[in-house]
Formats: C-alpha cells, sequence, structure tokens
C-alpha cells in the first residue's frame, strides 16, 4: 500500500450513492478512459491499491493533488 498519497480522484458514485474521494494513481498503466455502450457516458477505469483492483468512475470527475493527511 502507497504510504503517500500524491492524487485524489472525487466523483458521484452509484454504488455507494454518494460522492467519494479515493486515492488516485495517474501513472498511464493504472488508469485509462472509455465511452460506455450501454449509456455513452464517459468512464475513467482506474486501479484502487485499498481494493487492489479497478473501480470505475462516471463523468464528471476532479482530479487533484493531495497527501496522506487528507483522507
Amino acid at each position: 500500500m502507497m504510504s503517500k498519497v500524491n492524487f485524489y480522484i472525487t466523483y458521484y458514485s452509484k454504488s455507494d450513492g454518494k460522492k467519494v474521494k479515493r486515492p488516485y494513481n495517474p501513472h498511464h498503466e493504472m488508469q485509462h478512459e472509455f465511452i460506455a455502450k450501454s449509456t455513452g457516458n464517459l468512464c475513467k477505469r482506474y486501479w484502487d491499491e485499498s481494493k487492489d483492483d479497478l473501480r470505475t468512475a462516471n463523468a464528471p470527475w476532479t482530479i487533484e493533488p493531495g497527501n496522506a493527511k487528507n483522507k
């Protein structure tokens, strides 16, 4: 797990039913964007180290700098 969080992604999570803020790795191998076939919405898949799996964020999202204290 990362000792210091350099970035966060913030978006509305349908599964959580609220706006969420999660650690985000901007490295190109750790995320990608695509258009959902069913809805035509822009989505971002990104690696979540705490889940050890991919997550999907629906647009709009915000990526902001941060550190471990901002969790």
